[in-house]
């Protein structure tokens, strides 16, 4: 986890970054399919939203985004176990929510996962194995199962290699570079995170080395036939997530600034939504119709060249807009925040009602923070 990841391409290079899907044997560059126009996802602010409005806000304390997506920092949340204490700046991870025991997890560099619960009042460190204390956590995803605990994918960036194991993070299965296709003769791998189609298939990406992400199973453990991708649709597809809605892949290509939408089955780019010039996106995480968007950096600032703070940012994916544009370090107090690299939702309930949080965590410096939906005027 994982996490929700520069803009206007030129026609030509769109022309190159539909499929480049590899034989299992040569490593041939399949002819790619048309590519779909880019589509600038413009700011459309709404009204309402997929639960109902929390009470209204009577503090007068900072709140940042638009219309009903409006969040404040929520400082009393996510305490750091005295473990970490000291350990925290070097942060590159993810976080990732099993929603049926409500326990967060931050996979943090060198530490291996963080654990919190208890609505988010708790925290400590997960004695899981070793091996997730070497080196990096980058991306991760979740994946419920019944009557038992869910399913992790994490892709680990530093010591080439995805891991598969249960919350207990004990004995996890891992999985090396591939072999074959583009990797037959050059193993350089750099996973950055992973995408649970169902418990038996997966995806990947290698978004800092070669560019690729491929398909495995997991049971057993292994690549199936197939690279996608590559430097031509990515120079940096850094992060991939499963949307159940059609069945999909969307592709965090982060120094373009775009969402791809890419077929499964087809082995295609079906759609391609470019966030504001300048963002840099390094991952979504999905709610319904809404795609939470963790950026490394932000929208260019007043048509310049200035690059701004890392932003979380609301898509939705419905209407191909972004409904809200929150800034935890410009407007929340967040001083670390300058980078974001993984962010999630999650939520509260309390009878009839929801409350609504978004988790994130920063790179560059490392850090973690917590913000909550609230019902503010405008």
């Amino acid at each position: 986890m994982t996490m929700m990841k520069n803009i206007f391409v030129p026609l030509l290079a769109l022309s190159l970054c539909g499929v480049a899907g590899l034989a299992h044997d040569t490593g041939t560059v399949a002819v790619p399919d048309a590519t779909p126009a880019v589509q600038s996802l413009k700011t459309e602010v709404e009204k309402s939203g997929p639960v109902r409005a929390p009470a209204a806000l009577k503090e007068k304390i900072p709140v940042s985004g638009q219309g009903f997506w409006k969040f404040i920092a929520a400082t009393n949340l996510m305490p750091l176990p005295p473990e970490v204490v000291g350990k925290v700046t070097p942060a590159h991870g993810t976080v990732i929510v099993d929603a049926e025991r409500d326990i967060v997890y931050w996979g943090l560099k060198k530490v291996g996962w963080v654990g919190f619960s208890n609505q988010l009042r708790d925290s400590w460190v997960v004695k899981g194995d070793e091996q997730f204390t070497h080196n990096n956590l980058h991306g991760a995803d979740i994946l419920p199962r019944k009557g038992k605990l869910p399913l992790v994918a994490a892709a680990d960036n530093e010591g080439f290699k995805v891991y598969l194991s249960d919350t207990t993070f004990l004995n996890p299965r891992t999985l090396g570079a591939p072999t074959n296709g583009p990797y037959a003769t050059n193993v350089t791998y750099r996973p950055t995170d992973t995408a649970f189609v169902n418990a038996n298939r997966i995806f990947i990406t290698d978004g800092y080395a070669r560019g690729y992400f491929m398909e495995a199973t997991t049971e057993p453990l292994a690549y199936v036939d197939g690279f996608f991708g590559g430097h031509d649709f990515s120079k940096t597809p850094h992060g991939i997530t499963f949307d159940p809605r059609d069945k999909n892949l969307l592709v965090s290509a982060r120094p373009e600034g775009q969402l791809k939408r890419w077929s499964i089955s087809g082995k295609k780019v079906l759609e391609i939504g470019a966030l504001p010039a300048g963002t840099l996106l390094c991952d979504v995480d999905l709610w319904g119709d809404y795609a939470l968007a963790a950026c490394l950096e932000g929208p260019f600032n007043d048509g310049s060249t200035n690059k701004t703070a890392g932003p979380l940012m609301i898509v939705n994916l419905k209407k191909k807009t972004i409904a809200s544009i929150i800034k935890p370090k410009a407007e929340l107090g967040y001083d670390f925040c300058e980078h974001i690299h993984d962010a999630c939702w999650y939520f509260r309930k309390h009878g009839r009602a929801t409350d609504v949080y978004l988790i994130f965590t920063a790179w560059n410096p490392g850090g973690l923070g917590v913000l909550k939906l609230v019902n503010a005027p405008d």
